[in-house]
This record gives structure tokens, sequence and C-alpha cells, in this order.
């Protein structure tokens, strides 16, 4: 039948709502007015009439409509309500790197060795409230596939086989994936790291509808931000972003700040990767 991807009950899932591979979760759900007062108004049109003969006040305000047009024509605070509800991202510590999109980091301390414990946190804005967003890590063997359904770390699987990944939670405006970079399994080559919309593909859903989507990288035991990358191609025609890719480059690790959008959902990239999603 294949892998099942496990239905969530609400919006926003944490480690006490995991459930288990295989075993499903009920999907959330999405005075008349009288005839003698009639008459008696068109009988009586004498303050009608009053008005038509002396119009000069409706002239001048027809006249000098200022003020109506530049309430249109200046809806800012309405909009940046709308439009900004979220804080924006703290400023680029001297720490970290801004990360434009297809550039490799090396993911290293000052003094050159490998942080034993990071933290991905990836952040993100919803203009659509029926968008809820969860990150996810394939780890990968060599040959671009999970050697197993097992290393496919998302909200209803939250740890890796070796216990190096580990997915947080979702807090509705972002989640957080740790990562211990020494722990994962010589086999693992590279950790594809990725944001979908849950059920994007039912529900029309689309990044058009989300804004502000960054991923940071901390060193967790310092929290110390190293790098950071925002990503822009929130259209329309995107239905998941791959965030970025980390994987092992002559003894090290790095980060490809991938960035790009793609059609496909979660089952979607469950069968890129080599898990069939029943």
């Amino acid at each position: 039948m294949g892998f099942q991807i496990p239905m969530k009950t609400t919006a926003a899932m944490d480690s006490s709502t995991i459930v288990t591979p295989g075993i499903l979760k009920p999907a959330f759900t999405s005075a008349t007015i009288g005839q003698a007062g009639t008459v008696q108004q068109r009988t009586n049109p004498a303050p009608a009439v009053q008005q038509r003969a002396n119009p000069a006040p409706a002239v001048q305000q027809r006249s000098n409509p200022a003020p109506a047009v530049q309430q249109r024509a200046n809806p800012a605070p309405a909009v940046q309500q709308r439009a900004n509800p979220a804080p924006a991202l703290p400023p680029l510590p001297a720490s970290s790197t801004l990360l434009r999109r297809g550039q490799k980091f090396t993911v290293a301390n000052k003094d050159g060795s490998v942080p034993a414990n990071l933290k991905l946190k990836l952040d993100w804005q919803v203009m659509n409230p029926k968008c809820d967003l969860d990150a996810s890590a394939f780890l990968l063997a060599d040959n671009e596939k999970v050697p197993g359904e097992e290393w496919f770390v998302f909200y209803g699987q939250p740890t890796s086989p070796d216990s190096s990944i580990r997915y947080s939670g979702n807090t509705g405006k972002g989640a957080e994936l740790l990562i211990n970079l020494p722990k994962i399994s010589p086999s693992i080559q590279k950790v594809t790291i990725a944001v979908t919309i849950y059920e994007a593909v039912q529900q029309h859903l689309h990044f058009g509808m989300v804004q502000n989507v960054s991923a940071r990288i901390f060193n967790q035991m310092s929290n110390t931000e190293l790098a950071r990358i925002e990503l822009t191609d929130c259209t329309s025609g995107v239905t998941a972003l791959v965030v970025g890719e980390l994987y092992r480059y002559k003894g090290a690790w790095k980060f490809n700040a991938v960035g790009s959008g793609v059609a496909r959902d979660l089952a979607g990239f469950c069968a890129m990767y080599g898990i069939e999603a029943g």
C-alpha cells in the first residue's frame, strides 16, 4: 500500500501531537414598510421638492469631494495591517552570512570545527489562514534516494533512525529542525530540507498566499546565527519550497542555499526521493 502520510488534526502541530506512520488521523474541516406610510410619503413630497429647489449644498458637496477621494487614495493603514501581522526578522548579526540563491556555505565554527548541534529555524508569514506550513527533511544516500521511508523526517515521523535530525514542531509562524551533524549516518550524503503546505493540491493553496519565508542556521550550543536565506520564490505556481541542502564535501559539511519553488506537495516530494506514499 505504501507509506502513509498521516493527516493533521489542527493547523499547528507539535511534538505532543505526533503520530506514528501508518496511523491516519481525522482531517480538519474546513422588515417591510407599511402601505399607508408609503402613500403618505408620496402625497407629501414637500421636503424633497424643497431640497431640489435649493440644491446649493448638494452641488457644493459634489464640487469639493477631496476628503472622500483622499480617503480612498490613502488606505495604507488597513493594507499595512493585513500585510504585516508578524514581526520582521532581526537584523543580520556580524556572525551570520546572508546567502543568495545557489550560494554554498561551509558549516563550521570559527576554529573550523563542525558544530555538534545545529538549529535550522524556519519562519513564514501566512496571508491565507487556510495555509498550514510544515518543514521536512529527507536524508539521502549517494543515489539521491532515502535508504528507507524511516529516513524521512516530518511532523508524523519526528526523528531520524540515527537520532541526528529531529523535527521540533510547528508554531503556526515557523518550525525548527534540530541537527546533530556528527551523528548523521555515514551512509547519508545529503539532507534536503523543504517547506510544504498541508493539503495544498486538495485545497488549491499555494505560496502566493505566503510571504516572508526564511531559514536561519544557528549553532545551537551558543545560539549564534551562522547563516540565513530569505526565500523569495513565493508565487501562485509554487506549492512547496526547497530551502536548501546539507551535504558532505571533503570531510566537511556544506549548505547549498537552493531557495527554489516547485509544483509538488509532500507526497510529490516523497515520490521524488524514493518513498511511495499510499
